[in-house]
């Protein structure tokens, strides 16, 4: 069982758990089509392809496996495997991704910023017990 690390939420990403983030947020939607036919009164659209991306904010964590191996799989453009804890540990989005860092700067008031995404490599899951 995973402790979540902060107040509602832990994210991990491959064997590391990313520390030090502020928010994240999750866009699952879909893509739909127009299945209107001749006759039909109103539009109606038939869902295609579920859509996923996770977009991660905070600072840059110090610690060793943190921060720097986060960068090192998005620069390498390998994937990982991400799990995203909403709430408790009863409830999260997995999958395997790759990750990109967005942006990245240099200390200002001792805050480093790192904003970060996901985008996944196949189908992602919810788990919610």
């Amino acid at each position: 069982m995973t402790t979540i690390q902060t107040r509602n939420a832990s994210i991990y990403f491959d064997t590391s758990h990313i520390k030090e983030t502020r928010n994240f947020t999750v866009d699952t939607g879909a893509d739909f089509v127009d299945d209107t036919v001749h006759g039909d009164v109103n539009r109606t659209f038939a869902p295609l392809f579920q859509n996923f991306s996770a977009s991660i904010s905070g600072l840059w964590d110090i610690t060793v496996g943190g921060s720097d191996a986060l960068y090192r799989k998005a620069a390498a453009a390998t994937t990982g495997n991400f799990s995203l804890y909403i709430g408790d540990s009863n409830r999260y989005f997995y999958g395997t991704a790759y990750a990109s860092v967005d942006n990245v700067g240099a200390p200002y008031d001792d805050f480093s910023p790192l904003d970060w995404s996901l985008k996944p490599t196949g189908t992602v899951g919810l788990y919610a017990k």
